[in-house]
C-alpha cells in the first residue's frame, strides 16, 4: 500500500490546526454549560446577561479544578511546519508572477484552445443504475456527517491535463492558506477533501466528508460555487458543457447530479474522529470557549454569545 500511496495534488481542512483533543473538550464544555443552564432555570431569569456569563464562567473555573471539565492550551505550532508553510505561501506568488509575461501571451491561444473543445467535447450523462444508487445510499446517513468518492478520467490530450493540472495547484494554495478557517470558497459543511492524480495525471479521485445528505451537498456547490466546481471538474471526460471554463456546466442540476452519482464510488473505509457533531456544531463549540477564556466581553458580545449555549 505505501508503495502505491499518490500524495493528493490539492488537500482542504476545515479548521487547520483544531485538533480531536480540543474538539472533545469543547464539546464538553458546551454540553456542561447547557446542563447547568438547565438546572438554575428560573434562578437566572432576574440577571443580566454579564452576571450570567459571570456565574458561568465561575462554574466553568469550579469544573476545571475538579478535574470534570479540561480545556488543555493549544500546542504551539511546529516550526518546521510553520516554515514551509511560510514558504509555500510567499513562493507560489512569486512562480506566478514570474511567469505572469508567458501566461499573459499564451492566454490569447489558451482562449482559442478552449472554446474549440467545449463546443467538441461530447456529455456522457446517462441516468445511473438503480442498483448502484442504492449500493451508495446504503451507505449514507449513518450519521451527521457522510463520505464521497468519485473517480473520473481527464479528457485526452495535453491541454486538459496541464490545464486541470495549474487549476489543481492554485485550488491547493488557496485551501492552504485562505479557506482554512471553516470554510472552502462559501460552503462550510465539508470536514475534509482531497484531490489525488492517478495513472500519470489520466484520472482525477476526489474524496471528502461533508455534513448532511448528498443532495444538500451537491446543492450547496451548485447553488454557492458552480464556478468553482466547472474550474476543475470540466476538464473530465463527459462533465456538463460549459462555457468560458466557469459559466454553465455544474449549474444544470440534473446534468450535474447524474454526472456524480455516474462516478461516485462505494466508500470502502472511511474514519470519522468525532461522530455526532457537525463542522458548524464545532466552531460554535469554539466560539463558546473563546467566551469562557476571555476576562472581558461587552455586553452585546455577551448576549451574542449567550446564544451559542
Amino acid at each position: 500500500m505505501k508503495d502505491h500511496s499518490q500524495p493528493p495534488a490539492a488537500m482542504y481542512v476545515n479548521w487547520v490546526g483544531r485538533t480531536v483533543q480540543q474538539i472533545d473538550e469543547e464539546s464538553a464544555l458546551r454540553n456542561a454549560l447547557v446542563e447547568y443552564l438547565d438546572r438554575l432555570g428560573v434562578a437566572l431569569a432576574m440577571q443580566s446577561p454579564r452576571q450570567i456569563w459571570e456565574k458561568l464562567i465561575a462554574f466553568v473555573n469550579e469544573e476545571v479544578e475538579a478535574g470534570r471539565l479540561t480545556l488543555t492550551p493549544p500546542q504551539p505550532t511546529p516550526f518546521g511546519w510553520w516554515l514551509r508553510n511560510l514558504v509555500h505561501c510567499i513562493a507560489v506568488p512569486i512562480i506566478l508572477l514570474l511567469l505572469a509575461p508567458i501566461l499573459l501571451l499564451y492566454l490569447p491561444i489558451f482562449v482559442f484552445q478552449l472554446r474549440r473543445r467545449e463546443k467538441q467535447d461530447p456529455e456522457i450523462l446517462p441516468r445511473p443504475d438503480l442498483s448502484h444508487v442504492k449500493q451508495l445510499a446504503d451507505l449514507e446517513d449513518h450519521d451527521v456527517t457522510n463520505q464521497f468518492s468519485a473517480l473520473g478520467s481527464v479528457k485526452p490530450g495535453h491541454f486538459r491535463r496541464w490545464t486541470v493540472t495549474f487549476l489543481v495547484w492554485i485550488l491547493d494554495y488557496g485551501a492552504r492558506h485562505i479557506f482554512n478557517r471553516g470554510h472552502l470558497t462559501r460552503v462550510n459543511t465539508i470536514h475534509f477533501a482531497r484531490w489525488v492524480f492517478l495513472d500519470d495525471k489520466q484520472r482525477l479521485f476526489f474524496a471528502s466528508n461533508y455534513d448532511g445528505s448528498l443532495e444538500s451537498y451537491m446543492d450547496d456547490f451548485i447553488n454557492k460555487v458552480a464556478w468553482g466546481l466547472n474550474l476543475v471538474f470540466s476538464n473530465g471526460v463527459g462533465y456538463p458543457r460549459t462555457n468560458w471554463l466557469i459559466l454553465e456546466g455544474a449549474k444544470d442540476e440534473q446534468k450535474f447530479k447524474r454526472y456524480i452519482r455516474r462516478h461516485e464510488l462505494p466508500t470502502e473505509v472511511w474514519y470519522h474522529a468525532h461522530p455526532g457533531l457537525t463542522a458548524f456544531e464545532m466552531e460554535r463549540n469554539s466560539r463558546i470557549r473563546e467566551g469562557v477564556e476571555k476576562t472581558f466581553m461587552t455586553d452585546n458580545e455577551i448576549r451574542e454569545w449567550l446564544k451559542l449555549i
